[in-house]
């Protein structure tokens, strides 16, 4: 009999109780000559079939069984009904068999089937209950087996991915959920990312849209409002639930019936929602309810403890490259910065003693120096703190600034298509394409070329023109860069007239060419100069390391720890032209204006 649900079984019930009522009342009517026989043959047994109509009423409501089991209440009348009508029967046909008289035999079999359908019920409402309690004591067994299983693999998981995929196949290996999804939320975002699932397909998967804005239709289901209220959201019935009306045609393919969202709270935020499925209604009553947020808030409190040893790893991380910072300080002030200040002092000296004036022209020389070397340091230690706020970025934007404000000589920036949107700090990321086109353009003009190897350190800048697809950015105006006095401007005055050098007669006609696009996980600035050869690209990120006699050697150090403090990776590699190519990766690109913090999802 199963499927049949309580309302059917109990309609069923009924109509066999009103249509029995309607036998006997027929029987007072005829009988009502013989009081006697009125109260024994049509009186009690109307009361026994009204009975029964009240045992249906009461099923189809779903009142007095569980739904799951009203159908043998329907069965057990059956069963009552046909035993003793065909007791009754036999008696008869034994009667008969044997010559002995029979009287009113279709009255006493409407009575008798009247009290087997009466007793059938009856023990049908017993054998419901009772199967109701052992099914949800072993539902409940099964339950707390299954969360004692998930609490003990939350605390013994170690990484995020791994504790979201653990609870969603534990809950749907049970047998007492059909399929389950978790999905991840970040605070200042409207979007509900699943990344972990069990009895899903993917296509299910990818075709799911929940968001947290109560203002449109996907942000006010049982989802979004997990998320707002910090509070389980069961559906009974997925289909009586109006603001489920976006998602029907999907769950009803899957077969879905009833469902819950669990959101995953924290100590002090939500990480994001589980949801669970059943293909039966009804099924996540109090208990149930209260057992699975209790699950949720052991996965929050998981995910507490995981961010902050997260966290805290970082922060190791971060002194741990603030204390090589302070070696390399050291390093600069005993040794780097010591030697111009000997020579300042020993050239002040012989200005002293002899007036010469080619003496403070060294002197000053050395104190340039000096000031060059103490912007470097001072930039890599802001550049080299980890980046604690992240804001969307457009890329282009930035490469644009960044080329205007550096000196390009006859130079030209080519863009690759669109450069989209990154979450970075915009100042820093300036400061990486600053140091990469100073760098370029310094040892990848087309009059440095005869020096393999020499591709190490600092860049230029320019106008912009437009070709094709591309956006190219030609030869700077010899007035835009750096202010003058600055040790940055002094670099770019070398570079200018360097190029000038170059394209006008010293290095042939050719021009170098940078280059930036995107790649799948991040960006690259690529050039066609003479290129670093493989032997020396892991040492051009050292402090210090520089081909140029000239050089701090700080400029593609400062780069590497601005894209350390972004969470990013930076290589060098070769260009599709035999230059120097700085390839960024894992950086996540910005949505809809709004970001994640890419090595820290849960915010902190």
């Amino acid at each position: 009999m199963g499927g049949w649900s309580a309302r059917t079984s109990g309609t069923v019930v009924t109509v066999a109780g009103l249509a029995l009522s309607a036998l006997h009342l027929r029987t007072a009517v005829l009988l009502w000559s013989t009081p006697a026989l009125v109260v024994v043959e049509a009186f009690v047994p109307l009361l026994l079939s009204l009975s029964i109509t009240g045992v249906g009423t009461l099923v189809r409501r779903g009142e007095l069984v569980p739904e799951q089991f009203a159908d043998r209440v329907m069965a057990w009348g059956g069963v009552g009904s046909l035993s003793l009508g065909a007791a009754i029967g036999w008696l008869f046909l034994d009667a008969a068999v044997r010559g002995q008289s029979m009287l009113a035999t279709g009255g006493t079999l409407l009575n008798a089937t009247t009290l087997g359908v009466l007793g059938g019920v009856v023990i049908g409402v017993y054998d419901a209950r009772g199967r109701h309690q052992r099914h949800r004591a072993a539902q409940l067994t099964r339950i707390n087996d299954t969360l004692r299983i998930a609490t003990q693999e939350i605390m013994n998981a170690t990484d995020r991915a791994e504790l979201e995929t653990a609870v969603c196949e534990r809950l749907t290996a049970s047998n007492i959920y059909d399929s389950a999804w978790l999905g991840r939320y970040a605070p200042g975002t409207t979007r509900i990312r699943p990344v972990a699932w069990a009895g899903h397909d993917d296509e299910y998967i990818d075709s799911l849209e929940v968001t947290v804005d109560p203002t449109e239709p996907l942000g006010r289901g049982p989802g979004g409002e997990a998320i707002r209220t910090r509070e389980i959201q069961p559906v009974q019935d997925v289909f009586a639930e109006p603001s489920l009306e976006p998602w029907w045609d999907l769950l009803e393919s899957r077969g879905v019936a009833s469902m819950a969202v669990v959101p995953l709270v924290g100590a002090s935020r939500v990480y994001g929602l589980l949801s669970v499925y059943a293909n039966r209604s009804n099924v996540f009553d109090a208990s149930e309810r209260e057992a699975l947020t209790e699950l949720g808030e052991s996965v929050g409190h998981a995910l507490d403890s995981m961010a902050a040893r997260d966290k805290l790893a970082r922060r190791e991380e971060e002194l741990a490259h603030q204390n090589e910072h302070l070696d390399e300080f050291a390093s600069v002030v005993s040794h780097d910065l010591r030697n111009p200040l000997n020579v300042a002092q020993g050239n002040l000296e012989l200005a002293r003693e002899t007036g010469a004036a080619e003496y403070l022209k060294r002197v000053g020389e050395a104190l340039d120096r000096m000031n060059e070397l103490i912007d470097d340091v001072l930039t890599l230690a802001r550049n080299g703190r980890t980046v604690s706020e992240f804001t969307p970025v457009d890329l282009e934007s930035v490469v644009e600034g960044a080329w205007n404000t550096t000196t390009t000589g006859a130079a030209t920036l080519v863009v690759e298509d669109s450069l989209g949107v990154v979450q970075g700090d915009e100042q820093r990321l300036v400061q990486v394409f600053e140091n990469l086109f100073r760098n370029s353009v310094e040892h990848g003009s087309a009059g440095s070329r005869p020096q393999a190897g020499d591709g190490v350190e600092h860049g230029s800048t320019g106008n912009r023109t437009k070709s094709g697809d591309s956006v190219e950015r030609g030869p700077s105006d010899p007035g835009s860069g750096a202010p003058e006095g600055t040790a940055a401007a002094g670099r770019d005055a070398d570079v200018e007239s360097f190029t000038r050098g170059a394209t006008s007669g010293e290095g042939g006609d050719a021009q170098l060419t940078v280059t930036v696009g995107r790649t799948d996980d991040g960006f690259y600035v690529a050039d066609d100069g003479p290129g670093i050869p493989e032997s020396e690209r892991d040492r051009v990120f050292e402090t210090g390391y520089s081909t140029d006699p000239d050089g701090t050697g700080f400029g593609l150090n400062i780069v590497r720890s601005i894209a350390e403090a972004h969470g990013w990776e930076v290589v060098v590699t070769e260009s599709a032209d035999g230059g120097a190519r700085f390839e960024f990766g894992g950086i996540a690109a910005a949505e809809d204006g709004r970001v994640e913090r890419p090595q820290d999802e849960d915010g902190e």
